[in-house]
């Protein structure tokens, strides 16, 4: 399993060696630099001083103290005749005789070699070193002075340790309290002593603790709600078979098991809403969605309720000609409409109209169900919208889960719907039921 302790410890690990591996590195150019100019100093020197304080009477070898840096000399004219060379350390047999002043490095079997040729007269002086003495002494010295760093880095691996486990101390007490909440308490983490970068952390916290206990909560009011709900269509149909049961005549029976069937319709329907309902929870991820034509789906959904309308006697008509592109899950529309159409059948009259109207204004693509039922009071017309609520004088068969449906699936598809009087005025005043949804540009 990762740790963030860990992972930081590691990362600042590593960045110390890092920047310990350059800081030897720029010491070791900065000392090999000066110990470059000072031997170039020393080979000038030599040579001047050997040129100045000999007389070229012939060949010879000649012992110059050690000093400890490999400094070899010799002498020569100008036709290449040896006057004298160190005996030790001596030259490589290989590094050949230069005549033109000034330093060279050049490459022998044994390394390569600094030189630096001095040029007097018929006297020619060449002082040179390995380059691998100047390496070697500017190595010592860069891993001398970064020694003392380096024996710090596993101090400073366990001091960093130490300032991240305190560090990250206020996490492990947030995620003792997150581990202390469960269903039955979730209250608010409290916010004192909590540093200022684990605040907006805390207040993310604290409002899914909301949002999931405002949740749970209305899940056990629709749980209560629906058990309510369900106990008179399921108590109804107990009363419908002993009935049934206990008919004496052919008639009897059959009326009784007419009314037991449609008390099974209507249960059917109760637990149909009740599901439906269930899947536009606020928990429920909404289903994906894409680009889609509302007047084309109210135009298939009108034509799919037209027989039931005309056995009720009522004229449903649909006037969606124009498209109204919009993005949306087909199946959840198909199901608002077909709330808000049902629930405009139920209320009107017979030998009247309901009319679905679909246009595209200013506000976006509005969808208007219209019916000359007897409407809904102002002072109602928020609160159809709630679960179980249905508007007073209201004996029509039903739970009030129809709008609250509709309601679920227009704000899901990030639009509103509000109810106002079809035919203001006139009696029955009938119900407009318009959703307006956010439209797709123009191709």
């Amino acid at each position: 399993m990762r740790s963030i302790q860990r992972d930081l410890v590691l990362w600042a690990a590593l960045a110390l060696a890092a920047g310990m591996a350059v800081v030897v590195a720029a010491t070791y150019a900065f000392a090999y630099s000066q110990i470059t100019s000072v031997f170039d100093d020393e080979l000038v020197k030599i040579a001047e001083a050997v040129h100045l304080g000999e007389d070229w009477r012939g060949p010879g070898r000649v012992r110059i103290p050690r000093q400890g840096f490999n400094l070899s000399v010799r002498a020569y004219n100008q036709r290449g005749a040896s006057y004298f060379e160190t005996a030790e350390p001596s030259m490589p047999e290989d590094l050949p005789k230069l005549f033109e002043p000034g330093y060279t490095v050049m490459q022998t079997q044994g390394g390569r070699w600094r030189l630096y040729t001095h040029v007097a007269g018929e006297g020619i002086v060449q002082v040179g070193q390995p380059e691998a003495t100047r390496t070697s002494l500017a190595r010592t010295l860069s891993l001398r002075m970064a020694l003392p760093e380096l024996v710090l880095i596993p101090l400073f691996v366990l001091f960093m340790a130490w300032v991240l486990r305190r560090g990250l101390a206020p996490l492990r007490q947030i995620s003792r309290r997150v581990e202390e909440r469960d269903a039955s308490r979730l209250d608010e983490l409290p916010t004192e002593d909590v540093p200022a970068e684990l605040r907006p952390l805390i207040g993310e916290i604290n409002a899914l603790l909301v949002r999931l206990d405002a949740s749970m909560a209305a899940q056990r009011r629709f749980v209560a709600d629906a058990a309510h709900e369900l106990r008179t269509p399921v108590a109804a149909l107990a009363l419908q078979v002993q009935v049934a049961e206990r008919a004496a005549q052919p008639a009897t029976r059959a009326a009784a098991f007419g009314e037991l069937n449609k008390g099974i319709a209507r249960a059917t329907r109760v637990v149909e809403q009740l599901l439906k309902l269930a899947q536009l929870g606020p928990d429920v991820a909404p289903e994906r969605f894409q680009p889609v034509d509302l007047a084309e789906i109210v135009r298939e959904v009108v034509g799919n309720m037209a027989y039931r309308a005309r056995t009720l006697g009522i004229d449903l008509g649909a006037e969606a000609s124009a498209p109204a592109p919009m993005a949306g899950a087909k199946a959840e529309l198909r199901s608002l409409i077909t709330n808000l159409v049902d629930n405009a059948l139920r209320y009107a009259p017979r030998d009247s109209e309901v009319t679905v109207k679909v246009i595209r204004d200013a506000a976006g693509i509005r969808m208007t169900v219209l019916d000359a039922g007897p409407g809904i009071p102002a002072a109602e017309r928020e609160s159809v919208f709630e679960r179980f609520q249905r508007a007073s004088g209201d004996d029509t068969p039903g739970i009030g889960l129809g709008l609250a449906i509709a309601k679920a699936i227009v704000e899901r598809h990030g639009g509103r719907i509000s109810l106002e009087e079809a035919q203001p005025g006139r009696s029955p005043p009938g119900l407009a039921a318009s959703a307006v949804f956010p439209s797709l540009p123009r191709a």
